[in-house]
């Protein structure tokens, strides 16, 4: 056992910029040539100072990331990086980068693009085919450098065909009026149990003045709630004035199912409403029966990208049948339900397939008996698939994410969300991965016999308690000795402090980490050994 303390001042500076220093200023989705991809993407420098953008830069669509080898962008500079080019069409100008290797590709109907510095996200835009641009020859160009970066209103056509590659904008105006910024949506603890208040936090910003902010949220898709939600430090948020904005939803009894969203408001009555969020209370136990959910197709990949290719598999890992005729399977939401026939038999190590569209599914991979239709469809950014017996008790359950610590290239990218182990706890994010190929229902996850079964398995990243309000005890396995770091973030990325144990044996390992005078909020731990890493979120509360 070991005990380190950790510094509650900023011990390692690693950044030279900061969130908005260097933005997405123009980018060329769909070019002017018809058929032709030549897609590329314009950086500017707000400051007064040039900046170096070193290895630990990075640009990425979230499929492919190009990262930057020492380049500086002058003040009030320009960097433009070609991501796409046509075979047959010239690209239309000489870019200062090209990317076009490292797998960057801008959708036609919408993408999302971060550059980031480490951890530290310094700009971000998730973009739409509805801001104009798509395809009739202008770029998309941000109107005001120091405005919101995924505020429709601060983007737009550019007056000419191609754009203003390396230059300032067409469309260039400063100091305009917004609706307020709101990003890094969150519920703390992620997968709350029976007794646990469950925070809810923002960080929530504006060029004005934040009129209101309210978390609406339903238990059980029952009447509608609403909480005030503040930046007080009395909140669950952190110190006050730091833009995290909290809310605190009372306990909920084990079973219930609770959504929420957010509305904000500013001083010139300028609004945003968030996407809906959903938890689950458990009773914070492992479901333990047999019939786990063990992979699933939430979003195949094109040509299949229709949603009739979209399936959940099931499998028995115990050594006896069961019967598992008239259980109920549900995503997230209580009405989108699926009962599995009368009849339907599940034999020892054996798979049951639910799918959208059987004979779709059936066709494709050559197998049959593929039960459905499934009436509903699942979130692409993440979901749940919730399994109860016919008298209602739940016995399994999986809330899925497109997004880390869950793998992201089951998102639309071919491979389904394949379980390593059977014994494993389906519902943590370790226990998953992407499958090789497009997924194998019915059969053998692709990696299961490659992998060791826990504990002697990397990545088991345990922190408890979680929240906590002084320490917290971080817990985890090594295959084999390992040289050790573990890095200590704030909620904005920035490392605060570094501890480097050095060369660990194999085995458990346990590090206590006290964070003496350091101010509620939430931090993040990300555990390093060896190639191998692992990340969580702590909430302190003080």
């Amino acid at each position: 056992m070991r005990y380190f303390e950790i510094l509650t001042i900023l011990a390692v500076v690693l950044i030279a910029a900061g969130p908005g220093d260097i933005v997405i200023n123009e980018i060329m989705y769909n070019g002017p040539e018809s058929g032709a991809d030549n897609e590329w993407i314009e950086l500017y420098n707000t400051t007064g100072s040039a900046i170096t953008l070193d290895s630990s830069w990075g640009i990425t669509d979230g499929e492919g990331t190009y990262l930057f080898e020492g380049i500086d962008i002058d003040a009030d500079g320009f960097l433009t990086i070609m991501v796409n080019v046509h075979d047959s069409v010239p690209f239309p100008f000489t870019p200062d980068i090209d990317a076009t290797l490292c797998g960057i590709g801008l959708s036609n109907s919408g993408e999302e693009i971060n550059l980031l510095e480490g951890m530290v996200e310094i700009d971000g835009v998730d973009y739409d085919d509805d801001w104009g641009a798509d395809g009739d020859g202008p770029s998309l160009e941000r109107i005001d450098p120091l405005g919101p970066s995924n505020s429709e209103m601060n983007w737009g056509p550019s007056t000419p065909d191609g754009g203003t590659p390396g230059v300032e904008n067409s469309i260039y105006s400063s100091g305009g009026d917004y609706p307020p910024d709101v990003t890094d949506i969150m519920n703390t603890p992620e997968n709350p149990i029976d007794g646990d208040t469950v925070t809810v936090t923002a960080n929530i910003t504006d060029d004005g003045t934040i009129t209101k902010a309210m978390c609406f949220f339903s238990v059980d898709d029952g009447p509608e709630d609403s909480l005030d939600m503040a930046d007080d430090g009395a909140h669950g948020d952190g110190p006050a004035g730091d833009d995290i904005w909290g809310a605190m939803i009372d306990p909920q009894p084990v079973g219930s199912h609770v959504h929420y969203y957010l509305v904000v408001e500013d001083d010139s009555l300028y609004s945003d409403t968030s996407w809906t969020y959903a938890y689950f209370i458990t009773s914070g136990d492992t479901v333990d029966g047999n019939v786990v959910v063990n992979e699933i197709m939430y979003n195949p990949a094109s040509p299949m990208s229709d949603n009739y290719y979209e399936y959940i598999e099931l499998f028995n890992r115990g050594s006896s049948s069961f019967n598992i005729s008239n259980w109920i399977v549900k995503d997230d939401n209580d009405f989108n339900t699926f009962v599995i026939p009368a009849g339907t038999n599940l034999g020892p190590g054996n798979y049951i397939v639910l799918g959208v569209n059987p004979d779709s599914i059936e066709a494709h991979y050559g197998i049959t008996d593929v039960l459905g239709p499934v009436d509903f469809n699942l979130n692409n950014t993440g979901d749940a698939v919730r399994l109860y017996n016919p008298l209602g008790t739940l016995m399994d359950y999986v809330h899925f994410s497109d997004a880390e610590p869950w793998p992201t290239e089951p998102d639309g990218n071919g491979p389904s969300l394949s379980l390593l182990n059977a014994s494993f706890d389906n519902n943590d994010p370790a226990s998953w991965e992407a499958s090789s190929g497009v997924g194998t229902p019915g059969a053998l996850n692709t990696s299961v016999e490659e992998k060791p079964a826990r504990p002697e398995e990397f990545a088991m990243l345990q922190l408890s308690p979680n929240p906590f309000n002084s320490m917290t005890k971080l817990t985890f396995y090594l295959p084999g000795g390992a040289r050790t770091t573990v890095e200590i973030f704030d909620i904005s990325g920035r490392l605060i402090s570094k501890i480097e144990p050095g060369y660990l044996p194999a085995g458990k390992q346990e590090i206590y980490l006290d964070f003496g005078d350091a101010g509620s909020g939430i931090y993040l731990v990300r555990l390093r050994c060896d190639n191998s890493e692992s990340l969580e979120r702590i909430l302190l509360i003080k």
